[in-house]
């Protein structure tokens, strides 16, 4: 404690020293990669980062600002970059960032964040990239302006549980995608312990329900009625194995801290939660395919090829019959390569190493960014440098997190950021 403790004073001071070097940067979204981002408490929605982490480490870059990070899940995240009402919904950054319910807001006034100046969010994460309703959603409410969009980390989406007697869990494909679609409902069919199966999922628009259905989607296989669907909404993923609605003995949580917490709290239960997130006591990771989530994912970097990498598209649906997610080029899009999409089948099923995983995105706006554009800038291109990344010890083999190997260029990535 008194290490930690240290580690959190050290993180605090680093960053509220490098604060003073230009103003704030306020974002948020995805809870995948918020612990590599801050290495904060993530048990709580707004994050200032400590050392060690991305965020940290780009803040002691010199030139660079503090940053602050909210919490909602890629979906909303996405929809607060975007600005406006959306189904119904009003997102501002400025609106509040709290513990509860799923913010709406980015919190840039609240106590500490001190941007109640900002118009639009300084960038977003997502770990499901831009659908065609969002990027519509964000050309309606911010007609000058188009999103930049680029793969920052890959996570590794573990299969959490707690189960009084079960110490260590194996799983092969095949049981994960019947645990998921309904066919196995009780311990006996995966351990040595019996009692019924208590699933938790995400119930707030999900990056990591994104990654996860990609997997499932290509491994399970099924009929042209009943498959896995490539979505955010666990619900949508689900849905065909589902007509009546999911089993009373199913629930959902809203971001990764909150799923794991739910899989700590409750004896009997199993998820599927950022890797970086089932360190709650009690709650264990299982191996699929006899690989782990922790030993190995991360070790170096997970490589994209250039052929994988697909601009000015996203995603638009999925295939009626297989569940797969569909690409799409953007109507009417830039002539710039600002909008990088990572084709889901490059990761859908790794042939090596641990095989359920998510690739995180870093958005941010193209124009408007005012006097943070060198900030922001900056901010795009950290996964990426190497004099950052060299400092950063909460994404990495034994974190759940990885960075990325593309052939994206610094040039290319700050050349999107506008003023």
């Amino acid at each position: 404690m008194k290490a930690l403790a240290g580690a959190l004073v050290l993180g605090m001071a680093a960053v509220a020293s490098a604060a003073q070097a230009g103003t704030n940067l306020v974002g948020g979204g995805a809870t995948l990669p918020a612990l590599g981002y801050t290495g904060a408490d993530v048990s709580h929605r707004l994050l200032s980062p400590v050392e060690g982490s991305l965020l940290a480490a780009y803040s002691a870059q010199t030139g660079n600002p503090q940053t602050y990070y909210c919490q909602t899940g890629s979906g909303a995240g996405k929809n607060i970059l975007a600005g406006g009402t959306i189904g119904g919904v009003s997102y501002n950054v400025q609106n509040a960032c709290p513990d509860s319910p799923t913010p709406t807001g980015f919190g840039a006034n609240d106590t500490g964040v001190g941007r109640p100046d900002l118009t639009q969010p300084n960038f977003a994460g997502a770990d499901s990239p831009l659908s065609a309703t969002d990027y519509n959603n964000y050309r309606t409410n911010r007609p000058t302006s188009y999103p930049v969009e680029f793969p920052a980390v890959a996570g590794a989406v573990a299969i959490a549980f707690n189960k009084s007697g079960v110490s260590s869990l194996a799983l092969n494909d095949t049981q994960v995608c019947q645990i998921f679609s309904g066919k196995i409902t009780d311990w006996n069919q995966i351990s040595s312990a019996s009692g019924p199966i208590k699933v938790v999922y995400r119930s707030d628009g999900s990056g990591t329900s994104f990654g996860f259905s990609n997997h499932l989607s290509a491994v399970c296989g099924g009929t042209a009625s009943q498959h896995f669907v490539t979505d955010q909404a666990f619900t949508n993923v689900v849905a065909k194995f589902f007509t009546s609605g999911l089993p009373s003995t199913w629930s959902g949580q809203s971001g990764n801290p909150a799923v794991a917490n739910a899989v700590a709290a409750t004896d009997g239960t199993i998820a599927y939660v950022e890797a970086a997130n089932t360190l709650p006591p009690g709650v264990g990771a299982a191996t699929v395919n006899g690989k782990d989530p922790f030993n190995d994912f991360g070790a170096s970097p997970l490589s994209i090829s250039s052929t994988s990498i697909n601009y000015n598209s996203v995603i638009n649906g999925a295939d009626a019959t297989t569940g797969r997610p569909v690409i799409a080029a953007i109507s009417g899009a830039p002539s710039t390569q600002c909008i990088a999409l990572v084709d889901p089948s490059a990761y859908a099923n790794p042939s090596s190493g641990y095989p359920i995983v998510a690739v995180s995105y870093l958005l941010a706006n193209s124009a408007h960014n005012g006097s943070d554009t060198t900030a922001v800038k900056n901010l795009m291109w950290a996964p990426y440098n190497s004099a950052i990344t060299s400092q950063v010890s909460t994404i990495g083999q034994f974190t759940g997190l990885s960075f990325l190997s593309t052939s994206l260029t610094q040039t290319q990535v700050q050349g999107c950021v506008g003023t």
